[in-house]
């Protein structure tokens, strides 16, 4: 199968230290993610923007059960995803090279992530079934 021709970038988003997971999840979905959205590169250079929000207690239940992990190590570190997608890499690398992004939104990443703990994934998927 080829892969997708849309490029996507999944940020593996680390929570800062003393916030709770609910303050976390809430605070991307209803402040993060508005912002995100209201500056002009990211509206002119995105065509898709999703969040994934971990739920600690299922994750726990199926790591466990399905015996992916030692006993104990079964909490993860990242509490969210965010996926952008876009024609190409460059595309999203303007939107993170952009005057406004770095002078708004960037620092209000840290309102509740740990940017240095967070991870940053590059590629492109490959649909291998689709109901």
């Amino acid at each position: 199968m080829a892969p997708s021709q849309r490029f996507r970038m999944t940020i593996l988003a680390a929570p800062k230290d003393g916030v709770s997971q609910e303050e976390f999840s809430t605070y991307l979905k209803e402040k993060h993610a508005p912002l995100f959205l209201s500056i002009a590169i990211s509206k002119r250079n995105l065509l898709k923007y999703e969040q994934f929000h971990v739920d600690s207690k299922l994750t726990t239940t199926l790591n466990a059960s399905a015996d992916w992990h030692e006993s104990g190590s079964t909490h993860p570190k990242f509490w969210a995803l965010a996926v952008l997608e876009a024609e190409s890499p460059e595309k999203i690398l303007e939107i993170f090279q952009d005057e406004e992004y770095l002078r708004v939104v960037a620092p209000d990443e840290s309102v509740v992530c740990d940017r240095a703990g967070s991870y940053i994934l590059a590629g492109y998927y490959v649909t291998l079934f689709e109901a």
